[in-house]
């Protein structure tokens, strides 16, 4: 396999999006992260290493910045890596890596769950995602849930909070700006609009709010659907209502929703205790998926002063 095996590298405009597209679909590992119309909202211009036949695909979020060229993970991107629907070994796993152009001089993306390294375990490090089976949460949804799980959604229904799955963008976008985690402040408002008229436009988003009795929205979570697997994209709470419970009950309410379904709920994370444990409450289990580093910059203070300027640290 491995002798046989062509790999090309194609700019984004040599990539056929029908053909591409089409293979993320038959993938067994496909997700929503990998589709061409998801890369060109959270990583224009990336590009992709790719069989002639495209039965395997390994997008490149590339970018080129003081004249250096890298490739980062891009935000609300948790997993990218090598797809197919044929099987995919550690061998070529690590021939797809082995292939990415050395004028990338800095790389930095996380691989899916799905594929292994025999040759790259020293460049790689351990991430964790968490998972919630969700066809065997029927009836006895409720009694999975850890006591603070539990204690916390008791307080929302105490407050009589409701919950929708249709809110407005707009809405969702206003109690974002104010609540949520921002890493490059309004450049990440502007790609999270963006991104749901986008999951918009392929029947792809669902926007859950949380109201009070007075009808103000306490809670939101922007979800979508790929290959039987929901993922949580982006939530966030008003501090008050997150006191009283506003997104135990939000996640409550996606998961009694499709619970005894065949599908998954991602959490997409997360390495910070406080936020892993409140997935967990949910009898969410950890799943591990594999963060792929090199660097051919030069060490020491220039490197440091280099990552600063491409904001890589």
């Amino acid at each position: 396999m491995k002798e046989n095996l062509k790999i090309d590298f194609l700019l984004r405009e040599e990539i056929d999006d029908k053909r591409w597209n089409t293979s993320i679909d038959n993938a067994i590992n496909g997700n929503i992260y990998a589709y061409t119309w998801y890369l060109d909202v959270v990583s224009p211009g990336w590009g992709a290493l790719v069989t002639p036949d495209y039965n395997y695909l390994f997008p490149l979020p590339t970018k080129r910045k003081y004249g250096i060229n890298y490739i980062i993970q891009p935000l609300f991107c948790q997993q990218l890596g090598l797809f197919s629907s044929k099987f995919i070994s550690p061998e070529i796993v690590d021939l797809f890596i082995e292939s990415i152009p050395s004028k990338f001089r800095f790389i930095d993306i996380n691989l899916n769950i799905h594929n292994k390294t025999d040759k790259y375990n020293k460049q790689t490090k351990k991430r964790k995602t968490y998972m919630l089976d969700l066809l065997n949460y029927n009836e006895q949804v409720f009694k999975n849930y850890n006591q603070n799980t539990k204690r916390n959604i008791f307080k929302a229904i105490a407050n009589e909070f409701t919950l929708t799955t249709l809110l407005n963008p707009n809405d969702f976008l206003k109690s974002y700006t104010q609540y949520g985690y921002m890493v490059n402040g309004k450049k990440d408002i502007i790609v999270i609009e963006k991104l749901i008229e986008t999951l918009i436009i392929h029947n792809k988003a669902t926007i859950a709010g949380v109201f009070d009795t007075s009808n103000q929205v306490g809670a939101i979570g922007l979800f979508t659907e790929s290959h039987n697997t929901i993922h949580y994209l982006l939530g966030a709470a008003e501090p008050e209502y997150k006191k009283k419970g506003a997104m135990f009950y939000l996640i409550d309410g996606i998961i009694r929703n499709h619970s005894g379904m065949d599908k998954v709920l991602d959490f997409e994370g997360s390495m910070i205790l406080s936020i892993a444990r409140f997935f967990s409450g949910f009898g969410a289990k950890p799943c591990i998926y594999l963060n792929y580093q090199r660097s051919t910059l030069q060490a020491g203070k220039a490197l440091v002063n280099i990552k600063r300027k491409l904001k890589l640290i």
